[in-house]
């Protein structure tokens, strides 16, 4: 009797275990990034980042120099554009979009002319198919200039470096700060 009742308990022990194995391990619940969290921890590290490995590069009629652009500035400007590329594709591919979390404050907000984050997630809700399509504009860009430092070629990737900044505020005014329109207007500045 001993010895049955042994091999019942193991076979128990054994069937418990194996359902329990088999159940799914739940993925820990990953917290939805903001697009204020993408914008300043990514987007604008990548984007300073490549003006200042470029910057110094620049010729007195502010083009880029091929004499100063050596394989090592070129590395970094492809891995700098390339880094660019894959959080504008992260931008793109937030959904729903959430502008920040709660009680996080934006840059600007509480200035003149400065949005806040609650009127930045207004105007994203309006259109956020829109901000996605200025997402997948800027990874667009970024790639062309990861492509042109591939080639070292210096006239295209200083192109493209140089429009950056407009690529940037095309989606900044619509979205991020449309209240500075009304400054840039007051200085004559079109978009």
């Amino acid at each position: 009797m001993k010895i049955r009742v042994s091999w019942l308990v193991l076979g128990v022990s054994l069937a418990v275990v194996a359902a329990c194995s088999s159940q799914k391990e739940e993925a820990p619940v990953q917290e939805q990034l903001t697009l204020h969290e993408v914008m300043k921890d990514e987007v604008d590290v990548h984007a300073d980042d490549l003006w200042d490995i470029s910057n110094p590069a620049l010729s007195d009629n502010a083009h880029l120099d091929a004499a100063l652009m050596d394989d090592e500035r070129w590395a970094q400007v492809e891995q700098k554009a390339t880094a660019l590329q894959q959080a504008a594709l992260k931008l793109a591919s937030l959904d729903p979009i959430v502008v920040v979390k709660p009680g996080v404050k934006i840059a600007d907000e509480g200035v003149p002319y400065g949005d806040t984050g609650a009127e930045v997630q207004a105007n994203v809700d309006k259109d956020p198919q829109k901000l996605r399509d200025f997402a997948n504009a800027l990874a667009v860009h970024a790639g062309d200039i990861a492509s042109a430092a591939q080639r070292r070629d210096t006239e295209r990737a200083g192109l493209l470096i140089g429009q950056l900044d407009a690529v940037c505020e095309d989606c900044h005014l619509e979205y991020w700060y449309p209240s500075q329109k009304v400054l840039l207007e007051e200085y004559g500045i079109s978009r």
